[in-house]
């Protein structure tokens, strides 16, 4: 059968249409630009002077910025890695040198935060709730830690910490190790807490 004629006109509309739809991809395909904001009191000085393998530059600063407004799809996997709690993740940093990274907001970590704790922010605040920022967030823990570094990764109640866990896993990072019920836990247990 034959296919029905186009209405006049509509082969240059649809040939615009075609010429935005390839802008768009383009924009949206385009990778957006991060920095390092110089933000030295996120680090904990006793972390500063630590000669601990895993760090690879310190000092380092995690602060966030520039990431572009994109809701990321998020592809859930069975967990990999371990979940600890907050007593176990403590008992973990005293004995075997595992580094604590804080995923919450920079304003939460400066309210409190796990004493020894270091801040790199998995996703930013918005008016309509956490947006992921799993490329820059992924790439700041490559710059600055080996994949098979000690990790404890947490966050306010353990949503984040697991998506955060995730992004990680899938970049190579072999040796992770979840805090249940994050800083909410890790307070409520009396355990040591850094405040202003």
């Amino acid at each position: 059968k034959n296919l029905p004629a186009w209405p006049p006109g509509s082969a240059s509309m649809m040939s615009r249409s075609f010429l935005l739809l390839a802008l768009s991809c383009a924009l949206f395909s385009a990778s957006s630009a991060f920095s390092l904001a110089p933000s030295a009191s996120l680090l904990p000085s006793a972390l500063l002077s630590s000669s601990s393998s895993a760090i690879k530059h310190a000092p380092f600063s995690l602060g966030l910025r520039g990431e572009r407004r994109q809701r990321v799809r998020l592809h859930m996997q069975d967990a990999s890695w371990e979940k600890k709690s907050p007593e176990d993740a403590l008992a973990l940093m005293q004995g075997e040198e595992y580094t604590y990274v804080d995923v919450r907001t920079s304003d939460e970590y400066a309210a409190a935060h796990p004493e020894g704790a270091l801040n790199c922010q998995a996703f930013a605040p918005t008016p309509e709730g956490p947006m992921p920022m799993a490329s820059t967030f992924v790439k700041l823990m490559e710059n600055n830690f080996e994949k098979d570094a000690k990790l404890l990764i947490g966050c306010q109640s353990g949503k984040r910490s697991t998506m955060a866990c995730t992004w990680l896993t899938q970049a190579g990072f072999s040796n992770l190790v979840e805090v249940e019920t994050g800083f909410s836990g890790w307070s409520s247990a009396g355990l040591p807490v850094k405040k202003p």
